[in-house]
């Protein structure tokens, strides 16, 4: 270090000492000052800290957000103090100052009192000065003329306030500076007013670039639809449609917005219903313009996060313009995907690991599982997340169907072949299907005569319609499912061996829901929001002796019955209250009479007195604290108390 700059650093340790003793200086400058004294600042290096106007280019580039937002306070703040010469200028977290408003009126001594854009007023470069000391002691402060470090800027009084992020980052400083003879004691309170608004304005600003980001992906996604889509409010009028919406209905898709969809729909618009009964339908036919109009509909309500209803989205779908697709039905579409198929155990991520492997396939899938475990739930999942989810699925109950009809319900059949038969005939679910997915429920009730008839059409891709000659080429995915054990029914004749071989090409079985209990307190939650929706509710909670009544039962009747026992109990529950022990009504478990209960294993109710008592103790006989901690209702724990006759 040169001697001049030593020189100067000495005279300054002195003033500071001696400044501190008249109470001339802030502890805040004091500090400061300390720091740079620390750092053996050499004054020399401040001749030139300015960056050129590339650099600066790309700096405001950098923080063109910040610099945004910050303009109009700036400014508002300008035209406040614009008569008294001061300037008000916004620097980044390095010092550097992006935006100055205003000029001042008095010509400074040196260059170095000069704020410009592109200079850096750091504290590390230009001693104490209010933006540098803001950025680290990060509060709001006043640096008033001989408080400055060096005495070029000493013609200075200057107020600074940090702005930071949401997530307290510090982003930037505004500063109001100005001749030290000028000084206004208004001058920190409203720059810290000013940086207040900046970051809520940059809160705000981040809130609506992500709105819009979100708005753009949401619209983009939705105009790509091959489907047409409409919204309409709770009054019926429209809010939204993309353009393939518009041209099925014959509108221009700018000019529907606001339009009552009664205006389109005529005034018995199939959604207007909807939005007065709240049922949703799908695949309703609608013929316009004296049929010279006609698609596919299907529609649902829009609910807030509170249940409530603010609208219906519908979806149409055009018919095609040939003979046979006129003729045909609509098509049913799988509504389930994998994000349904709730649980954690091992034996479900098994399951889930088959479901997936099947979906990258397009090869024949045969699901096996009890009743109720969800095999149809698996399949739309399957072809929902195959190549074919923009395709048809089509399911087929081969225990429903006598075994007269079956095979004109697989295949279709020709006008005249029966008594009875539809004019111009009737496509079967494998050519409804054509493209897409045929999925076979209880293929294990199929009669065996049919059974030759299937394995037919999975050998040879081609179907004959009854009472016609001609071959039909088919293009299907089979899903094939069953609660029996298909093994063993071809050992007993009840099903054909190369029938079976032919489905069995992708094995997934399904574990009955008494073998992954681990999964049932996820089960039973999901199942609750579901069934709130359904009911327009807020969830409820669950207590802890309604999810042991469940676990110590057998579910003979898997997730089909867990959902009606949780549906039963949801209709008892009050407002605000749990569902509790008493709510479940199972049907007892049939036990052979020599069969002893297991060690460990005792009567509900005996475990559920115990709980009481065991609350009733802890509480001290406080019926309120008691009832908290068993999670269910004063009512309820005084019929408990009754009912199990138990001294409080």
């Amino acid at each position: 270090m040169s001697v001049r700059a030593e020189q100067e650093l000495m005279a300054a340790s002195e003033r500071l000492n001696r400044e501190l003793q008249t109470g001339q200086l802030s502890q805040i400058a004091a500090n400061s000052w300390r720091r740079c004294l620390q750092l053996n600042v050499d004054p020399s290096r401040h001749v030139r800290v300015d960056m050129g106007a590339r650099e600066l280019k790309k700096r405001i580039e950098a923080h063109q957000d910040l610099v945004t937002v910050a303009t109009p306070t700036m400014e508002n703040i300008y035209n406040f103090v614009n008569d008294s010469g001061f300037q008000v200028v916004l620097s980044d977290n390095h010092g550097y100052l992006l935006k100055v408003l205003g000029e001042r009126k008095t010509p400074c001594p040196s260059t170095l009192a000069r704020l410009f854009p592109g200079a850096n007023w750091n504290e590390s470069l230009r001693g104490t000065n209010a933006i540098g000391t803001c950025l680290v002691e990060r509060k709001p402060l006043k640096i008033h003329a001989s408080e400055h470090f060096f005495e070029e800027n000493q013609t200075l009084t200057c107020s600074a306030a940090p702005i930071f992020s949401p997530e307290g980052e510090l982003l930037a400083v505004l500063n109001l500076s100005g001749d030290h003879r000028y000084a206004n004691d208004l001058a920190l309170g409203m720059v810290v007013a000013g940086a207040n608004a900046i970051e809520n304005q940059l809160q705000l600003h981040r809130v609506n670039t992500k709105l819009y980001a979100s708005y753009k992906y949401s619209d983009t996604i939705i105009q790509s639809m091959s489907e047409g889509l409409v919204i309409v409010d709770p009054a019926g009028e429209i809010t939204k449609i993309n353009q393939v919406g518009a041209r099925i209905l014959g509108v221009s898709a700018r000019e529907a917005i606001g339009l009552h969809i009664s205006k389109m729909f005529g005034d018995n618009a199939p959604v207007l219903d909807l939005l007065r009964t709240g049922i949703a339908y799908e695949n309703k036919e609608v013929m316009l313009d004296g049929g010279q109009r006609a698609f596919y509909c299907s529609a649902t309500l829009l609910r807030d996060d509170y249940g409530q209803m603010i609208g219906a989205v519908s979806v149409l779908r055009p018919r095609s313009s040939s003979k046979r697709s006129r003729c045909l039905p609509t098509t049913q579409r799988a509504r389930y995907s994998f994000d349904e198929m709730i649980g954690d155990s091992d034996a479900m991520k098994k399951t889930r690991h088959m479901a997936e492997r099947a979906s990258r396939s397009l090869s024949t899938v045969l699901i096996q599982g009890e009743s109720g475990t969800g095999k149809e739930l698996i399949a739309q999942g399957i072809h929902n997340a195959s190549s074919r989810h923009g395709q048809p699925f089509v399911a087929v109950n081969c225990a429903a169907i006598t075994e007269t009809l079956l095979e004109s319900e697989l295949f279709g059949y020709e006008e005249g072949s029966f008594t009875g038969a539809k004019k111009g005939g009737q496509p079967g679910k494998v050519e409804m299907a054509n493209g897409g997915t045929l999925f076979l429920d209880e293929i294990g009730d199929m009669p065996l005569q049919m059974q030759v008839k299937l394995l037919r059409m999975l050998q040879e891709r081609r179907i004959c319609r009854v009472g016609s000659s001609e071959e039909i080429s088919i293009d299907v995915r089979i899903i094939a499912a069953t609660h029996q054990n298909l093994k063993q029914a071809v050992q007993e004749g009840c099903f054909r061996k190369d029938l079976y071989y032919r489905l069995n090409v992708l094995p997934i079985t399904i574990p009955p829901l008494r073998e992954r209990m681990d999964d049932l307190p996820a089960l039973a939650k999901f199942l609750v929001t579901k069934l709130s929706g359904r009911f327009g509710k807020e969830p409820v909670a669950i207590s802890s002796l309604f999810m042991r009544a469940c676990q110590s039962y057998d579910w003979p009747g898997n997730i089909r019955e867990l959902e009606n026992v949780i549906e039963r109990a949801m209709n008892m529950v009050d407002d605000g209250d749990a569902l509790t022990a008493e709510m479940i009504d199972l049907d007892p478990v049939e036990l052979p009479a020599d069969h002893a209960i297991p060690d460990g294993v005792r009567p509900l109710k005996e475990v559920e007195m115990e709980m009481v008592v065991r609350a009733l103790e802890m509480s001290r006989g406080n019926i309120v604290h008691a009832s908290s901690l068993l999670g269910i209702s004063r009512n309820t724990i005084y019929r408990k108390i009754k009912e199990y006759d138990i001294v409080v």
